[in-house]
C-alpha cells in the first residue's frame, strides 16, 4: 500500500518539548473529538440532542449544542465526527459545514454562522448521490468527492472518486488499492486517516499499524511514500502476528494545514496502548512535499490534537482519560516559519 518513491526518515531537523500545560475551562460533557477553524471550536459529543457543541478562540464562550440523533430526515443515527467525514469551510464569510451521513450516504450542509446566530439549527439536504458506509469521505469541490470503500469480502480498500454523480478511478489510486488481506483477515490492517489540503491541492493517508505515510495528488504530481525506519512493513507479517495484541499502532489523528501536515506518532503494541500506555506520543511535522521539519516530544497522552494559529496555541483531548489540555507553541510556530 505505498508508491514506488519512498523516502526514508530517521529523525527530524528540529525538535521541540511542549509540556507546560493548561486545562481550559471546556464545560461539555461526552467529548469524542475536536477540530478548531480560525476562532472556532467545533467538539463532537455523546450528547443525542446536541451532537455538536460551538465554543469560540480564545475566550472559550460557548454558543450552544446543535444536530441531533434519530432516524428522521435531518437526523443522525449516529453522531457524526467533526474531525472526519466532514467538510467546514467559510462561505460569504459564514461557517458552513458538509457532512457525510454514514449510515444513510446523504450529505447534508450545515449553516455554523446562521445557527449560531439564531439560536436554530440551519441544515439542508444535498442532492449529492452517494453510497453508505463508506470507510472514508471527503469533499474536494462541490461536485468531487473522495471516496474509500471497503470491497472484496473486506479484504481491499478501494479509493476513487465521484465526479458529477458519476464514478471514476484514477491510475495513481489504483496503486494504492493493490493491497489485499488474506481471506478472513482483519480489515483494521488497511485502515487509514486520510486528508485533504484545499490549498495545496494534495492528500496525506497514514496507516493506523504501518510504518508510513502516502502523499500523493489527484494530477499525479506528486505520488511519495514517507517510511519511518529502513524498510517498509509487510502487511502480510501484520497479518502473521501472533497474538495480534502484539500488532502496533504507529499514528493517529493525521491533520492538514496550510503550511504542513501534521500526525501523532504512537508506536505501541495494541495490548500496551488498549491496557497501559508507556511511551509518550510526539507530533510530526511535515510540508506539503513530504520533508520532515519537526517533532513536538508531548508530555501528556491524547487521541486529537488541533491547532489554534490566531492564538499560537496547541489544543490536545484525550478519549481515554476525557483530558483536554492547551499548550502555548508561539516560540515553536515562529521557529517553523524561520525555516521556511
Amino acid at each position: 500500500m505505498a508508491f514506488d518513491h519512498v523516502e526514508y526518515v530517521n529523525d527530524f531537523p528540529a525538535t521541540f518539548i511542549i509540556k507546560d500545560r493548561i486545562i481550559p475551562d471546556i464545560n461539555v460533557i461526552g467529548i469524542r473529538n475536536f477540530v478548531i477553524y480560525d476562532s472556532l471550536m467545533v467538539l463532537s459529543t455523546s450528547n443525542p440532542e446536541g451532537i455538536w457543541s460551538f465554543i469560540s478562540l480564545p475566550d472559550l464562550k460557548s454558543h450552544g449544542s446543535f444536530l441531533k440523533r434519530g432516524e428522521g430526515p435531518l437526523e443522525f443515527m449516529q453522531g457524526p465526527s467533526a474531525a472526519d467525514k466532514t467538510k467546514i469551510v467559510r462561505e460569504k464569510d459564514q461557517f458552513v459545514a458538509y457532512i457525510y451521513d454514514f449510515q444513510k450516504g446523504k450529505l447534508k450542509k450545515l449553516d455554523i454562522g446562521q445557527t449560531i446566530a439564531t439560536g436554530e439549527m440551519l441544515l439542508t439536504l444535498m442532492e449529492v448521490p452517494l453510497p453508505p458506509f463508506l470507510s472514508n469521505f471527503i469533499m474536494v469541490d462541490s461536485c468531487t468527492f473522495f471516496i474509500k470503500e471497503i470491497e472484496n469480502r473486506d479484504k481491499q480498500q478501494n479509493r476513487y472518486l465521484i465526479v458529477s454523480g458519476e464514478k471514476t478511478e484514477l491510475p495513481i489510486l489504483g496503486k494504492l488499492n493493490q493491497a489485499t488481506l488474506s481471506e478472513g483477515g482483519d480489515f483494521n490492517i488497511l485502515a487509514t486517516n486520510t486528508k485533504y489540503s484545499d490549498v495545496n491541492k494534495r492528500f496525506v493517508e497514514a496507516p493506523t499499524g504501518l510504518n508510513y505515510i502516502n502523499l500523493y495528488s489527484l494530477d499525479s504530481s506528486i505520488a511519495k511514500t514517507i517510511c519511518f525506519g529502513d524498510k517498509l512493513t509487510d502487511i502480510a507479517e501484520v497479518e502473521n502476528e501472533r497474538p495480534q495484541w502484539n500488532r502496533k499502532i504507529v499514528f493517529l489523528n493525521i491533520k492538514a494545514f496550510d503550511s504542513f501536515f501534521a500526525v501523532i506518532h504512537v508506536n505501541e503494541s495494541f495490548k500496551e496502548y488498549e491496557v497501559k500506555r508507556k511511551r509518550l506520543p510526539s507530533i510530526f511535522l511535515f510540508d506539503w512535499e513530504g520533508k520532515p521539519l519537526a517533532e513536538l516530544k508531548m508530555h501528556n497522552h491524547f487521541t486529537h490534537f488541533d491547532f489554534d494559529f490566531i492564538n499560537q496555541e496547541l489544543y490536545t483531548f484525550d478519549s481515554h482519560s476525557d483530558e483536554f489540555f492547551k499548550f502555548d507553541v508561539r516560540d515553536m510556530l515562529a521557529t517553523l516559519n524561520r525555516y521556511n
